[in-house]
């Protein structure tokens, strides 16, 4: 078993999980699907007799190797973009967004009741969209909590995790692609229905049903369809413009996804920042990641394809909106995840340990990182470079990365008006930490009466996964939302409300419960 320098095994489901995927599931959930993938597998030459092995232990089987996995994904992904739902039925369900949420929730509803009529408007040409574009530049934050050996990212009631695919028995973390790709196998498995190229713009209430407007971004014609259910799962939508939106043509202001993609994919780009003064501007996970590509860390970039072999840091870097005063506070007052300083440490490392650094070694940090919580208030072209101010200072840099959050406008609009709140019990299939025993339990606990979905007063609309702020939905007492001090206590796996962790389960109950929920 792959052990990663932290000493954690590579990160696999719990018990209940793994005997799930074992099930020989009904091919009634697939639908017509069930057809395609014997097809794909008999062109293959894998079919075996589905009354001596189940169809979804062969598919687990297929998967597991990253070349025949590529290929069953890209199967699956034609399949679904070249079915043509009706626009004129009338929906059980109009699910708004093909994110990983809504992957879950149809396979998991259709699980239970496969005769309902479930149609997907997606705004992009692609499932899962973020994950998609980020792709294998992204490490997604599995688990945080590094001496548990437990999977965040687990996909509930899927006979299917990443933990099935062989490259992730020697890398603890998924990358984005990762989850991209469970979330086309998953809508495949569903047989979902999909219109990809469809951009809502607003929802108008009605007596019976509620009307879908939109317009289809591939024809440039406007659309409108019916709908009895709406479920918003569109994700935290787009980079915000802010205040300097007039400069975000600039090539010396990009965004925090767009830095990670271009870092990745262009050495030369990277290379660029050698000398230059840099500003980082948003303390969330995006500026998080974004510290990983500036601050040249041994692991996990080493394993991931980011790893510079010629260690370097760009001349300063000023992160804005980081509370913490200087990167030795944040480096033990964060996430294990997120503890960007190591790249500092890796760089001056002379064998001792990280926590056992000399004081003049952290001093030496302040000459290349500056931490400030100052909120910047302009940011100017000058002839070379940018001038940012705050309330108090001028800063003239060479490049801004602007991690400074995401714009939903659709659920911005939306949760205007009057929102309540629906509850269920959820299972946390993280696993748990037992008071009494003093230890972390691989196995899941049960969560009673938690907010689950919130829908719009009076309206058939609801929210699924970071489509509503998360704050609302999940108490601080399930999430801790990032303090080290609960991680100490292994409390949570992820620590973050924004965590797959907390948020899938959430889309399972929902589906589970639909039939008390629903207007069905």
């Amino acid at each position: 078993m792959f052990e990663h320098p932290e000493g954690q095994p590579h990160p696999r489901p719990p018990k209940n999980i793994r005997e799930l995927k074992d099930l020989n599931y009904s091919e009634e959930l697939f639908g017509k699907s069930s057809v395609e993938i014997k097809k794909f597998l008999k062109q293959k030459n894998t079919l075996q007799s589905c009354d001596k092995i189940s169809l979804t232990k062969q598919i687990r089987k297929f998967i597991y190797h990253k070349e025949s996995r590529a290929e069953y994904v890209d199967f699956a992904w034609e399949y679904l973009s070249k079915k043509r739902p009706s626009s004129k039925k009338v929906y059980d369900i109009t699910l708004i967004g093909a994110g990983i949420h809504a992957a879950i929730f149809v396979y998991t509803i259709k699980k239970i009741n496969p005769g309902l009529k479930i149609l997907i408007l997606e705004k992009s040409n692609n499932i899962c969209s973020t994950f998609y574009d980020l792709g294998d530049s992204l490490v997604l934050n599995s688990p945080t909590f590094s001496k548990v050996g437990l999977n965040s990212n687990i996909f509930p009631e899927h006979f299917i995790q990443t933990s099935d695919f062989d490259e992730l028995s020697e890398k603890p973390f998924p990358t984005a692609k990762h989850l991209y790709e469970l979330a086309v196998m998953v809508f495949f498995h569903s047989d979902a229905d999909i219109v990809f190229e469809f951009d809502v713009k607003e929802i108008k209430g009605q007596k019976t049903n509620h009307l879908i407007v939109g317009k289809n971004l591939k024809l440039g014609n406007k659309f409108e369809l019916s709908a009895r259910n709406i479920i918003v799962a569109n994700g935290m939508g787009q980079p915000k413009k802010g205040i300097y939106k007039k400069d975000r043509s600039s090539k010396k202001i990009v965004s925090g996804d767009e830095f990670i993609r271009k870092s990745f994919n262009d050495s030369e780009y990277f290379q660029r920042i050698k000398n230059k003064k840099i500003a980082v501007v948003g303390a969330g996970d995006t500026a998080n990641c974004v510290m990983e590509y500036l601050l040249p860390l041994v692991y996990p970039n080493y394993y991931y394809g980011f790893y510079r072999k010629d260690q370097f840091l760009p001349d300063f870097i000023y992160w804005f909106g980081q509370s913490a005063k200087t990167i030795q506070d944040y480096f033990f007052a964060n996430k294990s995840r997120y503890c960007h300083s190591g790249g500092v440490i890796e760089f001056f490392w002379n064998e001792e340990t990280p926590f056992e650094l000399s004081t003049e070694i952290w001093k030496k940090t302040k000459e290349l990182i500056s931490c400030t919580g100052e909120k910047l208030v302009s940011i100017e072209h000058k002839s070379k470079c940018l001038n940012l101010k705050t309330e108090e200072k001028n800063y003239n840099v060479d490049l801004v990365i602007d991690c400074t959050g995401r714009m939903n406008k659709l659920c911005s609009k939306l949760i205007k008006g009057s929102i309540e709140y629906i509850e269920a019990d959820i299972s946390l299939d993280g696993g748990h930490w037992d008071e009494d025993l003093e230890r972390f339990i691989p196995r899941p606990r049960t969560l009673f009466s938690k907010k689950v979905t919130a829908k719009i007063k009076n309206k058939n609309i609801f929210f699924l996964g970071s489509s509503f702020p998360l704050e609302k939905m999940i108490d601080d007492d399930e999430a801790k939302n990032g303090s080290l001090k609960y991680q100490e206590e292994r409390r949570s796996l992820t620590n973050s409300k924004w965590s797959l962790e907390h948020t899938l389960p959430r889309t399972v109950s929902f589906a589970k419960n639909y039939k008390n929920i629903l207007d069905i």
